[in-house]
Formats: C-alpha cells, sequence, structure tokens
C-alpha cells in the first residue's frame, strides 16, 4: 500500500515546490498542495498522473521525500534549515553519491551497492554518522538519515536495497551540483590580495 503512496507524495511535493511561488498566503498554499494531491491521483490512459510520472523517472528515495517534506513545509512557515545545516545534508548526500555511483557505473570493481542487501555495517556507520548530525544540530541531514533507515526497517518502499532509501540520482546530482555552487561562490567571495 505504501509502494502505492510514496510515487503521488512525491509528485505531489514536486508539482507543489514548482508552483508555491504563486500562492501568495498560507490558505493559497494548503489549496494549491491540496490540488496538487489531487492532480496526482487523475488517471490519464488508466493510469494516475503521479504513477505516470514514477515510470519516466522512478522512485525517490526517501531521503530526497524528507527534504522536499521540509521544503514543503518552510512554504507554511517551518524555519528553513540553516545554510550550516543544508551545506552538511549536502555534503552527506554528496558523499554518498560518490561512495555509491561510480561503482554502480562500472567505475569500480567494488559494489557497495551490494551491501544495502545485508546493510548491518552500514546502518552502524550511518548511525553514528546520524549521531554526529545531531550533535552538531544538523536537523535536516540526520531527519533524513533517520527515516530513511525506518522506512528501510518497515519496508515501506518497493526495494529490498537500503541504498534505494537513502539516495536516488536526483538527490546526488542536486547535492553534487549544489555544493560546487557553494564552492565557486565561496571562491569568489573570498578577498584577493594584490601582488606588489
Amino acid at each position: 500500500m505504501t509502494d502505492f503512496w510514496l510515487p503521488h507524495l512525491a509528485f505531489t511535493l514536486l508539482v507543489f515546490l514548482i508552483f508555491a511561488r504563486l500562492a501568495r498566503n498560507a490558505m493559497q498554499r494548503g489549496t494549491l498542495l491540496t490540488g496538487c494531491l489531487l492532480l496526482s491521483l487523475l488517471p490519464v490512459q488508466g493510469i494516475s498522473l503521479a504513477l505516470q510520472l514514477r515510470t519516466y523517472i522512478g522512485d525517490l528515495s526517501v531521503a530526497s521525500l524528507v527534504l522536499l517534506g521540509w521544503a514543503t513545509l518552510s512554504r507554511f512557515g517551518l524555519a528553513p534549515a540553516s545554510a550550516r545545516d543544508r551545506l552538511a545534508s549536502l555534503a552527506l548526500f554528496a558523499g554518498l553519491a560518490v561512495l555509491l555511483y561510480p561503482a554502480a557505473l562500472g567505475l569500480s570493481y567494488a559494489d557497495p551497492y551490494q551491501l544495502g542487501f545485508e546493510p548491518r555495517p552500514m546502518l552502524l556507520v550511518l548511525g553514528l554518522l546520524c549521531a554526529v548530525l545531531i550533535v552538531q544540530r544538523s536537523w535536516l541531514g540526520a531527519l533524513a538519515l533517520a527515516l530513511a533507515t525506518l522506512a528501510f526497517a518497515l519496508r515501506l518502499g518497493a526495494s529490498e536495497n537500503y541504498w534505494d532509501y537513502l539516495i536516488d540520482p536526483y538527490l546526488a546530482l542536486y547535492s553534487l551540483g549544489a555544493l560546487l555552487s557553494a564552492a565557486v561562490r565561496w571562491l569568489l567571495a573570498r578577498p584577493t590580495r594584490k601582488l606588489a
């Protein structure tokens, strides 16, 4: 049953965030969010729009849904993630992407994806990482890790692999791109020394 609702949640949050700037107040945003949910259920050629989108982009990870949910709630008044919290979360998911995707693309003989089927060592490492994020008050990354792990433990998604709950290609590309953009902005903002 949750396998059915996760694509609808992803569709609803994505479409809402695309059009959220058009809503001027909380009432309009609530109406827009409700409309996005109803739109996700709209059948086209015998299949809902959310499931149609799923056929093109696949499933988003639970971590992506947490980040989209946080962004959605911030449109309703929840404090947005601090720059430090956002940077720590981006670094976390960029690190996971660098660990997983080169091997998945055949650029390495190691197979970290295989670890996701019996993830006890991963759970230990990511649990410690989650504790570090909590100590640093990086709530966004810690929440994404905790909810992805809980969803995996409850088997809320279609996959039997822990990696599929942690990261997806879209989150990987976003994290790497946003970190690269932040690094370029930091380099450009640094004062330059003139050579005498």
